[in-house]
């Protein structure tokens, strides 16, 4: 048995786009299941999907992400495993096309024993990530293949916005601002024909956001986080307002909470009212933020499977497929006229054995 959950961010996804998202994550999850089937560990194909996620011009995320106020791209990336409930990040890393393969990297890395008792480390920022990068035989990119058009078009509309103190260049551009808002990462979660959960998450992070800002994609805890029990086993990723995210721990409080609940959803909604909504560390209001999670739980001699996401942001893109599907579930979520900062919840849930090929 094998799964595979995708999103591409929680913010506002134009519906003049909708079938360029649900088209990503159609062909992200039949990527990932086709890995997962040939055999690949859950953590290969977490990362290996999270990439192709990244290639892709749509999402903020690898090449093409948005640009700091100085114009440079800085993208943060991170990766976690159940079977070792290890993970490892990439912050503020610059010229490298896939962070997600650094992190990658960086985690399998740090199951090698160093001299002189040395302990390898799990997360590296900006220069030396990307030294790490450049060591491994990661792509390394130049400057304008980081770039793309449109986030050369947001950085030069927000310059001008900031410079004119949010007077003049609104009402000389309002069509880049009514294009899609999607709120920090991309993330994957897998389930692999091992039992064993990976989670992946990638972002460049918000639009003018300054230099050497580390967002929670990077964050093990805040945007990824992993839990196993005896007979039990969550992943989870988040996106949304960064700061809020990493104030709120965002991650590692839903895995918690799934891990200790037999009604997944009503945890789940529980959790981003009272811990979220509701939080006093929260700065944004109404408050952003999108999560997914997914749980394996064993009853007798099969597995409960329930995947499960939740927004407070006007969208999210979901897609998610098991190995006997014939073809991937794609959900746009969209909030309610009305009801913005308040969480949408949905999920689903499968009986399943592990053993099925």
């Amino acid at each position: 048995m094998a799964f595979i959950a995708v999103h591409l961010g929680a913010g506002f996804h134009s519906k003049k786009h909708e079938y360029e998202y649900n088209e990503l994550c159609r062909r992200a999850c039949i990527a990932g299941m086709k890995l997962l089937k040939s055999g690949a560990s859950s953590v290969a194909a977490a990362a290996q999907v999270c990439k192709m996620l990244e290639d892709d011009k749509i999402t903020n995320a690898g090449a093409g992400s948005n640009l700091t106020t100085a114009g440079e791209v800085e993208c943060d990336a991170s990766i976690m495993c159940t079977y070792h409930n290890r993970g490892a990040a990439v912050g503020c890393i610059s010229g490298v096309k896939n962070p997600i393969l650094a992190a990658e990297k960086l985690l399998s890395e740090s199951f090698k024993q160093l001299s002189h008792g040395r302990v390898s480390p799990l997360f590296l920022v900006a220069h030396g990530a990307r030294q790490f990068a450049e060591r491994v035989g990661l792509e390394i990119a130049s400057k304008s293949e980081m770039l793309s058009e449109s986030a050369i078009m947001r950085f030069e509309h927000w310059t001008e916005v900031l410079a004119d103190d949010m007077r003049v260049a609104h009402t000389h551009n309002s069509d880049i601002e009514n294009e899609d808002m999607i709120t920090d990462t991309v993330g994957v979660i897998c389930l692999d024909m091992k039992g064993e959960l990976a989670v992946a998450s990638s972002s460049g992070g918000v639009t003018m956001k300054q230099p050497g800002r580390v967002g929670p994609a990077a964050m093990i805890g805040s945007g990824v986080w992993t839990v196993t029990a005896k007979d039990s086993k969550v992943a989870v990723c988040t996106s949304g307002t960064g700061e809020d995210i990493i104030s709120t721990n965002l991650a590692c409080r839903c895995a918690e909470s799934q891990m200790t609940t037999s009604d997944e959803l009503e945890s789940l909604s529980m959790l981003m009212k009272d811990d979220f909504v509701q939080s006093q560390a929260v700065q944004l209001r109404p408050p952003a933020a999108g999560l997914l999670s997914m749980k394996l739980t064993q009853s007798d001699e099969s597995h409960l499977l329930r995947l499960c996401y939740a927004h407070t942001t006007p969208s999210m893109s979901v897609g998610y497929m098991a190995h006997n599907a014939r073809s991937p579930s794609l959900i746009m979520s969209r909030s309610k006229e009305g009801s913005l900062g308040q969480p949408v919840i949905g999920g689903y849930a499968k009986r399943i054995n592990l053993l099925d090929t």
